[in-house]
């Protein structure tokens, strides 16, 4: 695995930053062409090596004249890796592989279509009506036919009318044949590291002097930053892995009040919360302010008081340094938690001496929740502005890089009805109403479960527990799993009928609580003896069991009631 490091280049004069920007003018032309071009389903074929392109694109007369050629080589490869990005998003974005899972059963045609996926050659030839042959796929010529048709449709829904387009011209990327490194030393006696990329003119290049001294080598990308009118330098360089983790595996439940919860119950990161809190309040704020005075702005056009407002109230350079800031703030803790759920609480960094822990004090493998298809607004506008905020895709790929450094392994499990079923396994009541908020309760009307505790950590439980199930697997629909829970629970209920139930309430952190005969347990809730309510299951009404107390139908009826208003009060 490899991460990116982004150097930045001390303020250019006008001269080296107006050469470079016409560089990348002439960079960002050509890519504009090769990725118009691109769009043609047939020549998707050359998608699969960005060399067969760039053969391509020369043959076709489409790289310009007087331009340097490997320069617009680098823009032809750049042109296939945007292309195929797209692509690729289009394909997460629409669970074209959750969509195949769902619709084949047959491991030969789940091979098949998988395969199609996986090359661009043959995802050309299915968008043009063809269907490929996989020499390593032995599937009858019918059923190849039937899985093309099948994929031409969600692809085609998948990608819609969409395409990428070159518009801003701001970046170039470079191999090492078109920039070198050199050292001065300056008047003072200090080094300073330059990075000489290519020009306009032949045989000169561009000195981009660096803010410090850093290892440049192999591909880079050279980013405008307009602002500042000054560059950076991106490189690219390998991480070095730790042993391999020996410790207990641990699951991880995502939340917006802090970074995660882990399956023992530990909260890592508790400033998230408060810090996405501010900011979600603070941008909501000062969007109502600026509404106000953009529709002042529209009624007034023209007058002297308008132009004052546009001048100094309605700009977005304040108001995007303290997003960026906010945003750095949420990294910063987010990147501590996550750290110390691979590397251990006191070894979130390894500077300073400071050692990671064992390989068996590390965990093998960490279980994370499957939130690619979380989407839509909340009920709460207050939510939606949190999550709107909430970096998940980013803490998701954050914990993927420090689990391949610490030496764990990732996996990632549906996360449907996580925070409702009780995690108890003697129980596994799935409802609604066993969350409130942050508290879960496990609301079992057959039985006095009262498990309690923290929602989150009930969640990361679950998540654990799924690693290991054969039913439910990461592309699942939500009602199938509500299904097979409330079957296991059924199951459950069957086994426990006909012996008279005086079963112990169980909090959180695993104690038990005691259960009184006739009264209410230690949580303040339920006497042990079975009641019979309806239970929607999902899919039918479970059959009424008689409770192995004989009770009065009156007297029940009566401090039923009485033991609902208790509850209530």
């Amino acid at each position: 695995m490899k991460r990116t490091v982004r150097l930045a280049t001390l303020p250019l004069n006008k001269g080296k930053y107006d050469e470079l920007c016409l560089v990348i003018g002439h960079y960002t032309d050509a890519k504009r062409v090769f990725v118009a071009h691109l769009r043609q389903t047939s020549l998707w074929r050359l998608l699969d090596r960005s060399k067969s392109f760039r053969d391509y694109a020369k043959a076709r007369g489409l790289y310009p004249e007087g331009i340097n050629v490997h320069l617009i080589d680098q823009a032809a490869f750049d042109a296939v890796d945007t292309c195929i990005r797209h692509i690729e998003s289009c394909f997460a974005i629409g669970n074209i592989k959750a969509k195949i899972w769902r619709r084949f059963t047959d491991e030969n045609e789940r091979h098949y279509a998988y395969a199609c996926l996986a090359r661009y050659s043959a995802i050309g030839q299915i968008m043009g009506g063809g269907i490929p042959e996989i020499p390593t796929v032995a599937i009858p010529p019918d059923a190849r036919a039937k899985i093309a048709s099948y994929l031409h449709r969600v692809i085609r829904d998948a990608l819609g009318s969409s395409w990428p387009t070159v518009v801003k011209a701001r970046s170039m990327s470079l191999d090492s044949t078109l920039y070198s490194v050199v050292d001065n030393e300056t008047a003072k006696g200090k080094t300073r590291r330059y990075v000489k990329v290519i020009s306009s003119t032949h045989h000169k290049r561009i000195s981009l002097p660096l803010s410090g001294i850093s290892r440049v080598s192999g591909n880079i990308r050279v980013v405008l930053d307009e602002e500042h009118r000054r560059a950076f330098i991106h490189v690219i360089y390998d991480l070095a892995r730790l042993p391999k983790a020996t410790g207990p595996a641990v699951a991880l439940d995502w939340g917006i009040t802090e970074v995660c919860t882990d399956s023992s119950g530990v909260h890592h990161g508790k400033e998230y919360g408060p810090a996405l809190r501010s900011m979600a309040e603070r941008r909501n704020k000062t969007g109502k302010a600026r509404n106000r005075l953009h529709a002042l702005s529209k009624r007034d056009a023209g007058s002297r008081r308008t132009k004052h407002i546009a001048r100094n109230n309605l700009g977005t350079k304040k108001q995007q340094a303290r997003t960026r800031r906010a945003r750095a703030q949420l990294k910063t803790i987010s990147g501590a938690a996550i750290k110390e759920v691979v590397y251990g609480e006191g070894n979130r960094t390894r500077a300073k001496k400071r050692v990671p822990q064992l390989p068996s004090q590390r965990p093998r493998e960490i279980i994370i929740e499957d939130l690619s298809r979380l989407q839509g607004k909340a009920r709460s506008k207050n939510i939606s502005r949190l999550c709107s905020s909430w970096a998940r895709n980013e803490n998701q790929e954050r914990i993927t890089v420090h689990a391949y450094v610490g030496g764990s392994g990732i996996k990632t499990v549906n996360a449907a009805y996580s925070s409702q079923t009780c995690p108890d396994p003697t129980c596994g009541y799935v409802h609604s109403g066993n969350r409130h908020g942050d508290v879960f309760h496990c609301r079992n009307p057959y039985w006095d479960c009262n498990w309690q505790g923290d929602v989150d950590h009930v969640a990361a439980m679950n998540l654990l527990n799924r690693i290991e199930d054969r039913e439910i697997n990461r592309f699942t629909p939500y009602r199938e799993v509500k299904k097979i829970l409330d079957e296991r629970f059924l199951r459950r209920l069957e086994s426990r009928v006909g012996a008279r139930i005086v079963p112990l309430g169980t909090t959180g952190n695993g104690v038990r609580g005691t259960c009184v005969e006739d009264g209410a347990t230690a949580h303040g809730r339920t006497p042990s003896i079975l009641r019979q309510p309806k239970l929607d299951v999902g899919g039918g009404q479970p059959p009424t069991r008689p409770s192995s107390v004989p009770v009065d139908g009156a007297e029940h009826s009566k401090a039923a009631g009485e033991r609902r208003q208790k509850r209530c009060i």
